[in-house]
């Protein structure tokens, strides 16, 4: 039997990377449908490799995280690429998203493509929002500007890159790594929104590369099923901090009085815009607990 960490998975089978890094294409064992367990990408397996057809996967490792759209295990950081231009950034999914991978304990970094789009106030007004609540990193995948820093921050680490549809992110990813010669779309002219073009979610090897990288399909969701209301201020990093001098501990910091967020706030040491969305992602969640009781 071999150690090594599947790939991707289509119809049925599964490409798994081995430690001398060779790929053998492989089915799971009978028994993972009883179970009812997939093999997912990024899952460490144990399989025996193929004879005249194909192996065999007969364990999956334990996993460290698990992202549920796009279903990839063992991620080490999620990239989310958003356009400084067009399409318009959707900062309610991305910090939908941030919720769901600070929770998940997987480092997000937030970065901005297109920056040959528009101008440097546009930029820095992006990066104020969200500096303070993960690293953020400014790109142009069209001239090359913040690769290198961006191909830095990916380097011995398994990296998801999500976000919304003609953001950039198979572009980038060719601008990063140009072996990788991945399929690229942009905006459909009449909706000024992305077309998808990435089918399944696969781990990337690039060449002369430590690390990898998943590019996934068209949008990624966000998975607050078992989140609280009371909990979600727990996962913005440029709001936590300022909670602790609140004078009741079950303040969830809206119309709470003497809320020490609402004071950092009123000092400008919290971005408004952010405040505002946590606001409306509270009462989101607060309406879904509701509808479940009624």
């Amino acid at each position: 039997m071999l150690k090594g960490k599947i790939l991707k998975g289509i119809g049925g089978f599964y490409y798994v990377l081995d430690e001398n890094k060779i790929i053998h294409e492989c089915k799971a064992a009978g028994r993972f449908r009883k179970e009812g367990v997939t093999p997912l990408p990024g899952d460490n397996v144990i399989f025996v490799p193929e004879g005249d057809s194909y192996g065999f996967i007969e364990q999956i490792e334990d996993r460290i995280n698990l992202l549920t759209r796009p279903r990839v295990a063992n991620v080490d950081m999620v990239a989310i690429v958003v356009s400084a231009g067009k399409p318009n950034i959707d900062r309610i999914l991305c910090d939908k998203l941030l919720v769901s991978f600070i929770k998940s304990n997987i480092t997000p970094l937030m970065v901005i493509n297109k920056i040959d789009t528009v101008d440097a106030e546009q930029i820095e007004g992006i990066k104020l929002e969200y500096e303070k609540a993960c690293n953020t990193v400014c790109v142009s995948a069209k001239t090359g500007e913040g690769l290198g820093e961006l191909k830095m921050l990916l380097q011995d680490k398994c990296t998801c890159f999500a976000g919304q549809s003609a953001a950039g992110k198979s572009t980038l990813l060719n601008a990063l790594f140009s072996e990788l010669d991945l399929e690229t779309g942009g905006m459909s002219k009449k909706t000024a929104r992305g077309k998808h073009t990435t089918r399944h979610a696969e781990l990337l090897l690039p060449r002369d590369f430590e690390g990898t990288a998943v590019d996934t399909p068209g949008f990624s969701f966000f998975d607050n099923t078992d989140l609280l209301p009371e909990d979600l201020y727990k996962y913005y990093p440029d709001i936590e901090p300022y909670s602790h001098a609140c004078k009741y501990p079950s303040c969830i910091h809206t119309v709470e009085p003497q809320c020490s967020v609402k004071d950092a706030l009123e000092q400008g040491l919290i971005n408004k815009s952010r405040y505002d969305r946590y606001v409306t992602l509270l009462n989101e969640l607060k309406e879904k607990r509701q509808r479940q009781y009624d």
